[in-house]
C-alpha cells in the first residue's frame, strides 16, 4: 500500500513539502524544469519567475559562481553537495543550505533550506560567548570542576597560578593548588570544597607563590553532583586583588574622613542627614553609634536652628555655582569653639543623587588672635592719641614754669630790693618744683613700664605714715583743709613705706587740685582681716560716672583747664597692681570724690 501512496503525485508532492523548504529540478543548462516552492526571500519567492529560467543567473555574484561550481561537480562526480551559503540582499543577509544530488544523466535535484533564523541565533550565541570570554579575561574569572574522589581539578579561563587566560580546559591536582594557597587559609579552603552543603556559598583565600605579591581569590561553588559514581563539585573563582586594593584604599579614605579633626557631614538637598564624622558627632552631641540617616538637619546640627536656615544655605550654594565658603559664628562652649570656617558643596553620589557635603574647620584661635590684634590696634591708636595729647599738654605744662623760671631769674638779677628779690625767689622755687614734679612723673612712669620698679617692705606704723603726711601738708595755704584720721589702735604692717606715702601723696595732691579752698579733704585707713584700705575723700567738683575708669589711664585728664601731666593716677594704679591690690573711685559729679586703695596684708 505504501508503494501505491508514493506513486500518487499529490502524495509525493506533500511529502516533499514536509521534508524541504524548496525543491528544484535543473537540466544540463541549469534551467529549472520543476519546483516545489515554499521559500520567501527577495530572490527566491512565489513572485519570482523561476520555472523555465536559468536558476544560476537568478543569484547574485559571486554566490552564483559558487553554486554553479558545486552543481558541475555533482554532475561530473555523482557525489552529493551539502553546503551553507550567504544570500546578501537589500533587505538584509539571508542564510540557506543547498543540497545538490544527481537525479540522472540529464537532471540534478536542488533542495533549498532557509537557515537564516538558526544562523542568527548561532551568531548571537557566538557573540555572547565571545563577550563572556572577554569579560572573564578582564574580571580574571576561572571556571572549574573538581573530582573530589580523585582530587583532579579541570579548569578554563583565568589561571591564577599561571597568570594567563586558558581557553582549552586544563587539569591540575588539588594537592598542587593547596600548595600555592597561603598556609593560614589551606584548611579553610579544603573544608569549604568538601562540604556538600556549601553550594552557592563563597570563601576568600590567599595565594602565596614565591616572591610574587599575595593574590586574593574569591571561590564560589554553584553545584555539587554525582557523575559515574564520583562526586563532582562545580564552581568559579575570581581574582579580587585589585578589588581589595581599591576597597582598602576606600576604607582608608573613609577612616581619614571619619577621624579628621574637622566637622564633616553630608545631607540630601532637603536636609536629611546621610553622614556625620566623629568630630561632627562630638560637636553636636550625637552618639557615636547612632544612625543619622534620614534625620532632619535642624534636629541634629546645632548651627541649623530651622529648615529655613538650611534652605537659605542651599540657595547660596546654587547661587555660587555649587560651592559656598562662609563663616559660622555658632559656638560650642564644651569644646572651646567660638567660630568655624565652612565649605559647603554639592556632589553626586554613585546613583546620581545630589548630596551637600560640608566641612567645618575650627578657627577659634584665629578669631581670638584677630580680636587681640584689633584690641592692640585700638590700644595703640588710643595710646598714640594720648601721647599726642600728652606732648601737647606737656609742652604747655613745661613752658609755663620754665618761662617763669627764666623770666624771674632775669628780674632777680636786676632787682636791688631785697623784699622783691625774696618774693621773686619764692615764685622761682615754686615753678622749679612744679617742673621737677613733671619730669619725675614721666621718668617714674617710664620705669614702671619697663618693669624696673622694686618694692622694699619694712615694718611700718600706719598711724606713723598718716602723721608724716600731716606734717608734709601742714603748712599749705590757699587750699582746702586736710584731716588725717588716725586709728584708735595703731597697726604695724610689713610694707614699702615710701610707695605707700607716694600713693597717698598723689591722691591728696589730686584732691587738693579739684577742691576749692573752703573745701575739706579726709585721709585715713580701715583695717580688715586680710587687707588694709586707705581712702582720700574730698568735697571737690567730683567725677562724671563715664570718666571714672578712664582717669586711671596714662595721659588722661578730666579737665584740660587744670595743670598736670595726666600720669599721677596711672602711676598709682601701676604701683597698686604690683602690690596685688586694687584702686578705685566713688564719686558723684559736683559732690566730691573718694579714692580707695586696698592692699592684701600678706603682700604689704
Amino acid at each position: 500500500m505504501g508503494n501505491r501512496l508514493l506513486k500518487d503525485f499529490a502524495v509525493l508532492q506533500k511529502v516533499l513539502q514536509l521534508t524541504c523548504d524548496t525543491l528544484l529540478v535543473l537540466d544540463k543548462e541549469n534551467i529549472c524544469r520543476e519546483l516545489i516552492l515554499k521559500t520567501s526571500n527577495p530572490v527566491i519567492n512565489e513572485r519570482a519567475e523561476i520555472l523555465g529560467k536559468n536558476f544560476i543567473q537568478l543569484l547574485p555574484f559571486p554566490l552564483s559562481s559558487e553554486i554553479d561550481r558545486e552543481i558541475q561537480y555533482v554532475r561530473s562526480t555523482g557525489e552529493v553537495s551539502n553546503a551553507n551559503y550567504d544570500l546578501p540582499t537589500d533587505d538584509g543577509m539571508y542564510y540557506f543550505k543547498l543540497i545538490v544530488q544527481r537525479l540522472d544523466e540529464d537532471y540534478v535535484i536542488c533542495q533549498y533550506r532557509d537557515i537564516t533564523q538558526r544562523s542568527n541565533m548561532k551568531s548571537r550565541l557566538k557573540s555572547a560567548l565571545t563577550a563572556q570570554l572577554e569579560v572573564g579575561k578582564v574580571a580574571r574569572i576561572n571556571l572549574w570542576s573538581i573530582n573530589m574522589d580523585s582530587g583532579v581539578i579541570s579548569f578554563s579561563g583565568f589561571s591564577n597560578l599561571q597568570q594567563l587566560h586558558v581557553q582549552e580546559p586544563q587539569e591540575i591536582t588539588l594537592e598542587k593548588l593547596l600548595s600555592a594557597v597561603h598556609p593560614d587559609d589551606r584548611t579553610r579552603l579544603e573544608k569549604f570544597l568538601f562540604e556538600r552543603q556549601s553550594v552557592e556559598k563563597s570563601i576568600e583565600y590567599r595565594l602565596k607563590m614565591g616572591d610574587r605579591p599575595i593574590e586574593y581569590i574569591r571561590a564560589t561553588k554553584y553545584s555539587c553532583r554525582t557523575e559515574q559514581g564520583q562526586l563532582i563539585v562545580d564552581g568559579f573563582t575570581q581574582n579580587i586583588s585589585d578589588f581589595l586594593k581599591n576597597r582598602n584604599e576606600l576604607e582608608m579614605v573613609l577612616s581619614v574622613v571619619y577621624n579628621a579633626p574637622f566637622s564633616i557631614h553630608a545631607n540630601h538637598l532637603d536636609g536629611r542627614m546621610v553622614f556625620a564624622n566623629k568630630e561632627c558627632r562630638m560637636q553636636n552631641k550625637i552618639p557615636i553609634g547612632r544612625d543619622v540617616t534620614n534625620l532632619s538637619v535642624n534636629s541634629v546640627l546645632q548651627n541649623f536652628a530651622s529648615q529655613k536656615s538650611w534652605d537659605e544655605l542651599i540657595e547660596e550654594i546654587n547661587h555660587n555655582n555649587g560651592i559656598n565658603r562662609y563663616r559660622c559664628d555658632h559656638s560650642y562652649p564644651e569644646m572651646d569653639i567660638i567660630g568655624s570656617e565652612c565649605y559647603s558643596f554639592i556632589v553626586q553620589n554613585g546613583i546620581g543623587q545630589e548630596l551637600v557635603w560640608t566641612i567645618r574647620r575650627d578657627i577659634s584661635d584665629q578669631i581670638r588672635y584677630e580680636q587681640q590684634l584689633l584690641q592692640s590696634k585700638e590700644a595703640a591708636e588710643t595710646s598714640e592719641k594720648l601721647k599726642s595729647a600728652f606732648i601737647s599738654n606737656m609742652n604747655h605744662e613745661i613752658r609755663t614754669p620754665l618761662s617763669a623760671i627764666i623770666g624771674f631769674s632775669n628780674i632777680i638779677a636786676e632787682t636791688p630790693d631785697p623784699i622783691l628779690r625774696k618774693e621773686y625767689g619764692k615764685i622761682l622755687s615754686s615753678n622749679s618744683t612744679q617742673l621737677l614734679r613733671l619730669v619725675t612723673d614721666v621718668l617714674e612712669m617710664s620705669e614702671m613700664e619697663s618693669g624696673k620698679i622694686n618694692l622694699l617692705p619694712e615694718n611700718v606704723s600706719l598711724n606713723g605714715i598718716l602723721s608724716e603726711l600731716s606734717l608734709s601738708f601742714g603748712e599749705l595755704k590757699n587750699c582746702a583743709s586736710i584731716r588725717f584720721h588716725l586709728a584708735t589702735q595703731d597697726a604695724v604692717l610689713n610694707m614699702d613705706r615710701v610707695r605707700i606715702i607716694q600713693l597717698l601723696t598723689n591722691l591728696i595732691n589730686n584732691a587738693l587740685k579739684f577742691t576749692p579752698p573752703d573745701g575739706l579733704v579726709n585721709v585715713g585707713y580701715e583695717l580688715f582681716p586680710n587687707q588694709v584700705r586707705f581712702y582720700v575723700a574730698d568735697s571737690g567738683i567730683g567725677i562724671a560716672k563715664e570718666k571714672q575708669q578712664a582717669i586711671f589711664d596714662r595721659f588722661y585728664k578730666v579737665d584740660e583747664r587744670y595743670h598736670g601731666s595726666g600720669l599721677g593716677l596711672a602711676i598709682c594704679r601701676s604701683i597698686v597692681n604690683q602690690m596685688d591690690g586694687r584702686i578705685w573711685v566713688e564719686s558723684t559729679e559736683g559732690e566730691g570724690a573718694t579714692f580707695f586703695i586696698e592692699i592684701p596684708i600678706a603682700n604689704v
